[in-house]
């Protein structure tokens, strides 16, 4: 059976090497390049380019890739902002589940050494205030996106409540990242060099997190 789980996880990791030296993932520098060419694609082919985005987007969360923040800002300059914050929501959440599965049954011991430090200030927080913990820290994230993730697969929490939790905790700055992405296209479409709005969002982005932190005080 070990030798079994050993296979898996040399065969997951030497997978997720090739595929990213394969298409050379820079997503910063992809983008940078390519928006024009994006952007033109989405607008030919919408319902594909949802769904090869959402796939790509569960794909590149689910090996705790630190992309969610720059791929929600694109899903705002690409997609209406429904489409934009639905897809973003069940796929953030999907690709974080995910890795939290991962975490849990194939890389257990490597990240409880490697996360030790903050392993044990979550377990402690889960311990204390069970699933309200994992709403306080998705609201106000005083730990990395990904290293949520990936600790909280060492807990005891079951799955269905982590996958709807997070959800639920990530959609408020889900909507505000995607609105900031809607309103950063304006300025590069129209050249505009100031957008009160974008200036509104921005600092939206650097203070809900301490307005939540603020409020589920009592949790954290």
């Amino acid at each position: 059976m070990n030798n079994y789980k050993t296979l898996i996880i040399v065969t997951i990791i030497v997978l997720v090497i090739i595929l990213l030296s394969l298409f050379n993932f820079n997503i910063p520098d992809i983008i940078n390049t390519n928006l024009d060419k994006i952007i033109n694609y989405t607008k030919s082919d919408p319902t594909n380019s949802k769904i090869f985005f959402f796939v790509i987007y569960i794909f590149l969360t689910s090996f705790s890739l630190p992309v969610a923040f720059i791929l929600s800002l694109l899903s705002g300059m690409l997609f209406e902002i429904v489409d934009a914050i639905a897809i973003v929501s069940f796929a953030s959440s999907i690709g974080a589940t995910i890795a939290f599965t991962l975490s849990r049954y194939l890389f257990r011991n490597y990240f409880q050494k490697t996360f030790s430090d903050a392993y044990i200030k979550i377990d402690q927080g889960f311990k204390r205030n069970g699933a309200h913990y994992l709403y306080a820290i998705r609201m106000s994230p005083i730990f990395p996106y990904f290293i949520v993730n990936l600790v909280f697969g060492l807990t005891t929490m079951k799955t269905y409540i982590f996958y709807l939790v997070t959800q639920i905790g990530m959609l408020p700055m889900t909507i505000v990242i995607i609105l900031t992405g809607k309103e950063m296209l304006n300025v590069l479409t129209t050249n505009v060099g100031f957008n009160q709005n974008i200036v509104l969002l921005l600092t939206l982005i650097g203070i809900l997190p301490l307005l939540f932190k603020f409020i589920m005080r009592r949790y954290l």
